[in-house]
């Protein structure tokens, strides 16, 4: 059994995501926003490549450090280092 007066109110909470969709579910929150819901997610539409706005981290991670040996295999550094 609950105590009293000390947990939040579970209610209704309105959910929207970046794309545009908008839901209703439950939470102690009234509303929240979200990057990616079922509706534009890849894995759940089965498309490849929608755009998502925190896609790309690798890639932006990659680019960052280009011509450094981090993301490199260890045997091209050294190979490098040598020659």
């Amino acid at each position: 059994m609950l105590k009293k007066d000390i947990h939040p109110e579970y209610g209704p909470c309105q959910v929207a995501c970046a794309c545009g969709n908008r839901f209703e579910t439950r939470s102690t929150l009234k509303e929240i926003k979200v990057a990616v819901c079922s509706s534009c997610h890849p894995f759940y539409t089965g498309k490849r490549g929608a755009v998502v706005i925190e896609a790309g981290r690798v890639e932006k991670f990659q680019r960052k450090y280009a011509g450094t040996r981090f993301g490199k295999p260890a045997q091209e550094t050294e190979e490098k280092e040598q020659g």
